[in-house]
């Protein structure tokens, strides 16, 4: 655990002292990549970068580095003139580029085009994860599972699908993702989705407290005084540190609630770009740790249980609703009722 907090902490350090200086129009790949592997992904992407190099075709890219700070790129979603985007913009979770005016703009314009590996990973065409629009390639997702400490369960039941999450008998003793205003989007999509605002309401009046992914795991199964029974967490955290005996990764038998890692690709920039993209189809799946975030062109990890599948909102539910601005308002809402229910 201490490896990965120090990883966290050396990703933060190096996003306070880099700087971007490249116009966006200028860029071929503006990265924002998950803090946990973000340093492995830098690599590899540097090494593809170095490789246009030596045939005489440099590429400019730009993978920010720091965990939460703030990014000179911001502001991209606002733009109004396709030339001045990235040929590749890849981001994570419903953040700017699920906006409504952008996706206007260029996404239902066809400016950007899907890339796929030859072999999709199952659990992806299972779960409905390719666009049947063509336009946003989903690369991985970010699962969130449940890890549970039986020994604090006592004689209640070990919940098994979200909906168990609901029942009065765990109120006080779960603890919610999240960091800052974030929160585990796709969790408060997923229950508002099925369970709407009332199904909200029972989670969040149960959840003792909100904590960062990289606490939750060094919790579990502690002595700690904010350790509670029930953490929803994400699949990578939950695998990459060791727990107590008593604690017990769950995935949900309805679906592990499924943040996307995803890029958008200009058509017009893809065969040039196409070494840069094959990382995303095919050579994130190569990196270990991004087994935790479910590679479209990976294989399924072994502490995957048979039965799993992935609980994504779907591309109708995605393009019938303004998916940034409900997720603001939910993430709002549940935090709200966390603090009424307190």
């Amino acid at each position: 655990m201490r490896g990965l907090q120090s990883l966290i902490r050396s990703i933060e350090e190096m996003g306070r002292e880099a700087e971007a200086t490249t116009p966006a129009e200028d860029l071929d790949l503006l990265l924002y990549s998950p803090c946990p592997v973000k340093l492995a992904v830098k690599a590899h992407i540097d090494a593809i970068a170095a490789a246009y190099a030596d045939q005489g075709r440099p590429v400019a890219i730009h993978i920010p580095m720091g965990c939460t700070s703030i990014d000179p790129y911001d502001p991209l979603c606002l733009e109004t003139d396709s030339e001045k985007l990235p040929a590749v913009i890849a981001s994570i979770g419903f953040g700017d580029f699920w906006k409504t005016d952008f996706v206007r703009r260029f996404v239902d314009t066809e400016l950007f085009e899907a890339v796929l590996p030859n072999r999709i990973h199952p659990l992806h065409r299972k779960s409905g994860l390719i666009d049947p629009e063509g336009r946003y390639t989903i690369y991985g997702v970010n699962p969130y599972i449940f890890l549970v400490d039986t020994g604090r369960l006592g004689t209640r039941p070990v919940p098994r699908t979200w909906e168990d999450l609901f029942h009065p008998q765990y109120r006080g003793d779960i603890v919610m993702c999240g960091d800052g205003d974030d929160m585990a989007d796709a969790v408060v999509l997923n229950i508002f989705k099925e369970h709407g605002h009332a199904g909200l309401e029972k989670l969040a009046g149960n959840v003792s407290s909100i904590m960062h992914s990289s606490q939750m795991a060094k919790t579990a199964g502690s002595s700690d005084p904010s350790a509670r029974a029930v953490f929803i967490i994400p699949y990578f955290f939950a695998v990459s540190t060791r727990q107590p005996d008593p604690v017990r990764m769950v995935w949900p038998e309805d679906g592990a609630a499924a943040s996307p890692l995803y890029l958008l690709a200009k058509k017009s920039e893809q065969d040039r770009l196409a070494d840069l993209l094959a990382f995303f189809t095919d050579g994130f799946a190569t990196i270990p740790s991004a087994a935790g975030f479910i590679p479209v062109g990976g294989e399924m990890p072994s502490e995957i249980p048979s039965y799993a599948d992935l609980k994504w909102v779907g591309w109708r539910f995605v393009r019938e609703n303004d998916i940034n601005a409900l997720r603001e308002e939910l993430n709002t809402r549940f935090r709200s009722l966390h603090r009424a229910a307190s």
